[in-house]
């Protein structure tokens, strides 16, 4: 039997979609005896093209979110959008292609737009015939997502399938599994274990707070908030990579009234939900798929417009989180929630254990390696 040979194409816009890549590829190695490789869309790009767009982007959204969202609701809307799209499709897809020739696989998996579009351009130019399948990290489709040449979609929630068929693509080229998340989500460990593992203390409420690695959350400003809150918490702040930022939050924890745990980049985001009583963060939609996973209920603080914003209507609609658009915003739903006498935070907590969908990455990973009708 000659084992299938997976190629993912993600981007590191936003570290969502090269971990959704990583947790179907996973299985597929382990469960599936699949021959995969992960790459990123941006190796095929002129190398100081790739750094300036991604410089841009982080810049965009941390200075200048209104026009992020302008930017992202006109390439919903306007056919010069489309235009667009097919033009840099035409210049930077014939990249790719010595790649894909090289690693010759069965299926190719995109979870990021923008290699799902220059894969498409190449099918559509009949340079390889190869089933393509494309894994949307969101609880939105943006229609720069939207290719005939993709022959299969994976997506969060029903709403999303109706979109995409009102876009041209068939029924049963959809298939809803929700947004994959490692299988570390779905492993249990009892609360002690992992209150003693992670050196926090059992008495206090605890707050994670992440999504600030790329400095568009004010994790220092939230911090400040909580520290006005005269009650037991126990305060996470996970800085990611964002090195001025872990400086800033130590320095903070110092001469907090609150313990508070400072964190740089780290690979146990599931145990540190486990242990959460709160996660306050952007609405990506992968790391709100893992919180979902976990039961842990989201404060959304100042989403930006554009699929932020989608996914904070979806998340909202769905009773599994709360925003706040101001810090006395945040700080007045931090003391509803923990302690005063009601049930709000447990309805949030079971609503997002009916939600979460912890074997997404599994299901899909089971259709890519059988080919079920589908690829």
């Amino acid at each position: 039997m000659i084992n299938k040979r997976i190629l993912f194409i993600s981007a590191p816009i936003g570290a969502g979609h090269i971990r959704a890549a990583q947790a179907v590829s996973q299985i597929l190695r382990d469960n599936h005896a699949c021959q995969t490789e992960l790459c990123n869309v941006f190796d095929f790009f002129p190398p100081a093209i790739g750094k300036t767009i991604l410089a841009i982007y982080l810049k965009i959204l941390e200075a200048f979110p209104a026009i992020y969202g302008t930017a992202y609701g006109w390439g919903n809307q306007s056919r010069l959008a489309l235009l667009g799209r097919e033009l840099i499709s035409q210049l930077l897809a014939k990249r790719m292609l010595n790649y894909i020739n090289e690693f010759q696989p069965d299926v190719i998996v995109c979870t990021h737009a923008t290699p799902a579009g220059l894969v498409a351009w190449l099918k559509k130019q009949g340079l390889i015939t190869i089933p393509t399948a494309a894994i949307i990290t969101d609880f939105i489709v943006h229609r720069l997502w939207v290719y005939p040449e993709i022959d299969c979609y994976f997506v969060a929630h029903p709403a999303m399938v109706y979109y995409l068929r009102n876009h041209g693509i068939a029924a049963d080229a959809i298939v809803v599994t929700g947004i994959p998340v490692s299988n570390n989500f779905s492993q249990t460990s009892s609360n002690a274990e992992l209150l003693a593992k992670l050196s926090i203390s059992n008495d206090r409420k605890n707050i994670l707070i992440m999504g600030g690695g790329a400095g568009v959350l004010p994790i220092d400003k939230i911090l400040n908030v909580c520290n006005q809150i005269d009650r037991p918490l126990q305060l996470i702040a996970v800085a990611g990579k964002n090195q001025a930022l872990y400086r800033k939050l130590v320095q903070f924890a110092a001469t907090s009234t609150h313990p508070v745990k400072v964190l740089g980049f780290v690979d146990n985001v599931h145990e540190l939900m486990s242990v959460a009583d709160l996660l306050i963060s952007k609405p990506g939609g992968m790391s709100s798929a893992e919180a979902l996973t976990k039961a842990v209920p989201l404060i959304i603080f100042r989403p930006i417009p554009g699929q932020e914003e989608a996914n904070t209507r979806f998340l909202l609609d769905s009773h599994v989180a709360l925003r706040a658009d101001s810090l006395p915003e945040l700080q007045g739903i931090l003391t509803r929630l923990l302690f005063e006498d009601n049930n709000d935070l447990s309805a949030l907590c079971q609503q997002a254990a009916l939600l979460g969908r912890p074997n997404a990455a599994a299901d899909i990973a089971k259709i890519i390696a059988e080919n079920v009708n589908l690829l």
